[in-house]
This record gives structure tokens, sequence and C-alpha cells, in this order.
């Protein structure tokens, strides 16, 4: 009989698979907290890989989810170092495909279905939101900017980090938590947001679903893996400034998207770090639109794989740096004579641009030594 890693090298796993039924089946977050991977789907029957294959919480948590989609589950056993590469390959992936060079983090495809709390949930919370997308698209990369030329002006002396001055505090005010939802379809576009906001964030990870139809709009939302209301047959004035609203929220431009766009924000909500993740998709009708509330665990997750890219980015860029000076190094020693007549302008921004990048790097070792 063959092991479980024999299997595995026999059968290796089809990632680019993996990952759209992680876009479309099973939301990377719920990946990570509950330890499995959406390996294949086979007409209703869906292959579940599971580090551990006794874990009750999960296999409830999936089966609530695919009975939701009338699918069934078939669990099969993988290794955690398999799924923690698999995930870690998605976020790279998801990187590469759709980096977004801006004020804000990078933006990655969003799970699209239900997601379960992270940190600090107990495991009666465990499980999020369920919204079923059917459409993928690729954020527009802008291009980039133009090359600066090489004489540099002196870099400022850097502060140092504050990170909770630097990012902004969510407010939310919400007076009918438990009102019909009558009440809320009467509400204006910028309270019925805030009305919204806060139902998904009462707890874990939430996540809202902006449906446009020929006549209506309906808006979803969800919490431990089931949808709790719906607002449905909503006026299209009323939907679209819904949207507009978390456009202004998220610093995305008003106009209607061509394509998909995808847009992250990071904010501070009753003391909590959380990550918004706007997406607003072209439909047949208008714009479809979902939100996301990324925290706990899966935040903390995600925020890691993104040192680890900006850290592998900064080394090959310090290596291309290297290999330039070395290149001017050897120029400058077989014809010295050239720099006697024209001194190298751009040394002395050189030799300052360095400087920074070494208190920066000192920084950095602090805090990798900071209890």
């Amino acid at each position: 009989m063959q092991s479980n890693s024999e299997t595995e090298r026999a059968n290796p796993m089809d990632t680019d698979r993996i990952f759209q039924l992680i876009d479309n089946i099973l939301p990377f977050e719920a990946c990570l907290y509950y330890e499995v991977l959406p390996l294949s789907i086979n007409g209703s029957r869906l292959l579940l890989g599971m580090v551990d294959l006794e874990d009750t919480a999960a296999l409830d948590y999936v089966r609530r989810l695919l009975g939701y989609m009338k699918c069934s589950l078939v669990p099969k056993q993988i290794d955690a170092t398999t799924h923690r590469s698999v995930l870690t390959s998605y976020l790279n992936h998801t990187h590469s495909s759709a980096e977004q060079k801006a004020s804000v983090s990078p933006p990655k495809p969003e799970a699209k279905h239900p997601s379960p709390p992270m940190a600090g949930g107990s495991s009666t919370h465990r499980g999020q939101s369920a919204v079923v997308l059917n459409r993928l698209g690729q954020l527009v990369n802008k291009p980039s900017p133009p090359p600066k030329p090489p004489t540099l002006p002196q870099p400022p002396k850097l502060p140092p980090p504050h990170p909770d001055a630097e990012v902004p505090v969510l407010e939310i005010s919400a007076a009918h938590l438990d009102s019909p939802l009558e009440v809320l379809a009467s509400l204006p576009p910028k309270q019925l947001l805030q009305e919204l906001l806060g139902r998904v964030l009462t707890g874990g990870i939430g996540r809202l679903y902006f449906e446009r139809q020929a006549e209506y709009g309906r808006i979803l939302w969800s919490q431990d893996g089931v949808v709790q209301s719906v607002l449905d047959r909503l006026d299209l004035s009323l939907f679209q400034s819904v949207i507009n609203e978390l456009k202004r929220l998220t610093h995305l431009p008003l106009l209607p998207v061509e394509k998909p766009r995808q847009i992250e924000i990071e904010r501070r909500y009753q003391g909590a770090d959380l990550l918004l993740r706007l997406r607003v998709m072209p439909s047949d009708h208008g714009e479809d639109a979902t939100l996301q509330v990324l925290r706990g665990a899966a935040l903390k997750f995600y925020q890691q794989q993104q040192l680890v890219t900006l850290s592998r980015d900064a080394l090959r860029l310090a290596q291309q740096l290297q290999r330039k000076v070395d290149e001017l190094h050897k120029q400058a020693g077989n014809h010295p004579k050239l720099l006697e007549d024209q001194p190298l302008e751009a040394l002395p921004a050189l030799d300052q641009l360095l400087k920074q990048v070494d208190r920066q790097l000192d920084v950095l070792r602090h805090l990798e030594t900071k209890d």
C-alpha cells in the first residue's frame, strides 16, 4: 500500500485547478483556518485535501458550505507541509498576476464564498460569509513611472516607525442593527453602508455581495458560513449609490469600471487591525461588487507573505545594483583618466542612498530582535 507522500508524488497536485477552486468554491481563509484544500471537483463531488481527517469541525464547516451549494464531499489526507506550500504558492501567484504599485497594499484575488473567523474566535464561531461569484477577472496594472534622473536629492532621515498612528481608524455608526430589513431599504446610501459594515464587522471575516439585476439590485451578507439576510429589490439608484460610497471609502474612481478592479485598504476597528478588500466587476446590467473584511490569523498570514515577497524583491534588486556597481567599478578601473576629466555625478547621490538603505536595514534588524 502506498504512503500518503508516495501517492502525492505519483499524482501531483494541479495547482492551477486548486487556485481556481480557492477562488470559487472554498476561500483562502477557510483553507488556512481548517487546514484543508479543494483538490478537484467532478460534477457535484469535491475532493477535499485535509491535514487531519478527524477534524470534525472542518468537516462540518465544509459540508455545510457544500450543502448550500448542492455539492458532496470526498475527503483525502494531505500533509501539513504540502498544505502550507500550496497556500503560499497561491498568494505568490495572485501577487504576481495582480500586483498594484499604489498607496494601498497589493491586491489579491478574493475568495468568493464563506470564510471562517480567525484569531481569537472560538470553535463555535468558525465559518464566515457565503457569496458565490461566477466572474473572474484580472486587475488593470498601471504602467511603471519613467526612471528618475541619476542625480538624486539627498534622502531625508527616516522617522521612527509608528504603525498604529499610520493606520486610519474605521468609524462605524450603525443605529439599526436590530431593525427589520424594510428600515434599511429606506435609509440614504451613506447610512445604509454604515449599517451593512456594522453587520459584517460583528465578528470574524465578513463579506458583502452586491448583485445588480436588470430592474433592481440585491445585497447579501453572511456570517458563520450561511447567508444571514438579503436586501432584495433595491432601487437601482440606491444600489449604485451604496457601491459609490464603497468606492469613496477605498479611493476608487466613481466612474463605472470596464474591467474587474480590486483594491485593499488597511484600517483599525475597535483596536484591531483589519483589511477591507473591495472588488468591483462589470456585469450585464452595470456593476457588481464584493467587500471582504480580513482580520485575525488570515490577515497575519497574508501580511507575512507580503513581507516575504517584498524581502525577495528587495534582495533581487540589491543583487542587480551590486552587479551594476561591479560593472561601474571595472569600467572605471580600466579607464581611470575618464573620471579625472568627468567625475561621476551620480556617485554622491548613490552613496547617500546606500546610507539610507543601511539605516533602514538597522531598523528592520531592530524590529526582528524586539520582544
